[in-house]
């Protein structure tokens, strides 16, 4: 079980992460091939941080209806 204060880092970072993979995803759509492909390499890697992070946070919400 998290505290409040941990609650809310984790809410936080996993919105910051959400933005991440919708700005990469953007980039991915540049005109110049070499900009396009970093991105995709970098958004693969952002989409797993933000499924564990959503994981996180929906194992530790559950957690908190049990308790």
């Amino acid at each position: 079980m998290l505290n409040a204060q941990d609650q809310e880092n984790l809410v936080k970072t996993t919105h910051s992460a959400n933005f991440l993979v919708q700005d990469l995803r953007g980039l991915v759509k540049s005109a110049n091939p070499l900009l396009s492909d970093i991105a995709l390499e970098i958004l693969q890697q952002a989409v797993q941080i933000e499924q564990k992070l959503n994981r996180i946070e929906t194992i530790t919400r559950k957690e908190e209806k049990t308790a």
